[in-house]
Order: C-alpha cells, then sequence, then structure tokens
C-alpha cells in the first residue's frame, strides 16, 4: 500500500468507524484493539472495511466517466493521457442512460 493509499485508508476510517465490537474503543490502544479481536471478528472488520473504503482509482473511473458522458470519449482519452481510446474505456464507463434515450428514439 502506497503511503497516499494508506493516507486515505486512515480518512475512511475515521470517516466511518466501524461498529462496537469492530472498531477500536476510545483510549484503546491499537495493540490493545488487535488483541481484543477474536479471528472471527477480524474477518469482519476487513470486510467492513472493505465495503466502507475507497481507492485512489476510483476518482479517475469516476472523473473519466463524467467527462466522457458529457464531452464524449475523445476528451476522456486526451485528459487521462491515453495515446489509445480502448485504453481509455476501462476507465469510463459506458452511459447507459444516453443508449437508452437513443434506442427510444429510433423505435
Amino acid at each position: 500500500m502506497t503511503a497516499y493509499e494508506h493516507a486515505i485508508a486512515r480518512a475512511c476510517d475515521k470517516a466511518f468507524p466501524a461498529p462496537y465490537p469492530l472498531g477500536q474503543c476510545r483510549g484503546e490502544s491499537v495493540s490493545e484493539w488487535h488483541e481484543r479481536l477474536t479471528a472471527e471478528e477480524r474477518t469482519e472488520l476487513a470486510a467492513w472495511q472493505s465495503a466502507h473504503r475507497w481507492a485512489p482509482n476510483q476518482l479517475r473511473h469516476t472523473f473519466a466517466t463524467e467527462v466522457r458522458k458529457v464531452h464524449g470519449l475523445e476528451a476522456a482519452q486526451v485528459l487521462l493521457g491515453h495515446a489509445r481510446a480502448d485504453v481509455t474505456q476501462v476507465y469510463a464507463e459506458r452511459n447507459l442512460a444516453l443508449a437508452a434515450r437513443v434506442a427510444n428514439m429510433i423505435g
């Protein structure tokens, strides 16, 4: 985990603290907290954290999807710095709402 990813994980943990008994109690050191948790609770905590954290690449995906939706694939490609559009398509999701509107218009 990079320092950037670690900082985001810590911020997410502060914004979305795990409920008792999974979370760290006030005044409890990290080592005391980890010693208190059973193996099953550690597994539950990992699942909680996975569901309540986000990763830096999610920002890139969201940005690419919004740019593609408003300005098209080529704009997203340029802004992401990709040489080929097929790489951009990995980041920028298709606009399914637009596809549905076009299908309704065409019939």
